[in-house]
Order: C-alpha cells, then structure tokens, then sequence
C-alpha cells in the first residue's frame, strides 16, 4: 500500500486526535481501514490527495477517507458494498491490484454492522473524488 501511494507521489494528510477511545474489535476494525485506504490509493490517479480525518463528539465518532480519485456514480454507489461489488476502473491508467472480487466493501460494512456502526460513500460523480465515513456510535 505504501509503495503504490509513494509511486503515484500521493499526499496522504492525517487530521487525527492523540487519543480516543472506541469499544472495537481491533483486528478487524483494522482490516476496515486498510481496505478503505487501500481503495482510495489504488482509485486516485498520480499526485492526487488523501485526507484521512476523525472527528468525535458526545454521540460518535466518524472517520472520514476523501480521495480526489476518479469517484463514483450514483449507480456505482448503490453496488457498491454489495457482494462482488467491483467497479472496475480499466483503461484509466489506475490498472493496479484489478483481480480483486468485489468483496472487500461488502465485508467492510459487515464488520461495521456489527461494531453497530454505518459505512457511507458520498461522491459527486466521476473524477470528482470520493468519501468514505465510519460511524461508530458511543
């Protein structure tokens, strides 16, 4: 993951607090994130941005992955966390790790379900970027 954001010369910027305190399943939690992050670098062209952002209140906390990758359509959204849901992105010079099944998503949001939190995309179209947020619930 690192070798491909360092190659595409991405800027991944960090907007994290030093502490917070969260009732998850780590390992897993883990394997959220890496999947989303990983998304955003292998969907975000040469010298794009990665911001990753928490922000916490009384009620949740959201973790928000926005990218100024290629984005995604309204259709592709709704598949998107489906099963084998993959968008394939061929011919957009963005053919890395393409033989992917379509699951990762899918498995996300299950992993998030059962933390009782949502997983959300939120896109403006093609290469308009996208974002993802965690919600998890105190």
């Amino acid at each position: 993951m690192n070798y491909l954001a360092h190659n595409r010369h991405l800027l991944i910027t960090l907007d994290l607090p030093d502490e917070i305190q969260a009732d998850i399943d780590s390992l897993r939690f883990r394997q959220v994130i890496t999947n989303i992050i990983s998304n955003a670098i292998k969907n975000t062209p040469k010298e794009g941005e990665i911001f990753i952002h928490i922000i916490e209140d009384a009620d949740k906390i959201d973790i928000l992955i926005r990218d100024t990758g290629v984005g995604l359509t309204k259709q592709e959204q709704e598949k998107l966390f489906g099963k084998f849901g993959k968008i394939e992105r061929y011919g957009m010079d963005l053919d890395v790790d393409i033989e992917g099944c379509g699951l990762g998503l899918y498995i996300s949001k299950e992993i998030i379900k059962l933390h009782k939190g949502q997983i959300l995309v939120e896109s403006e179209g093609r290469n308009k970027g996208s974002t993802f947020t965690i919600r998890l619930f105190k």
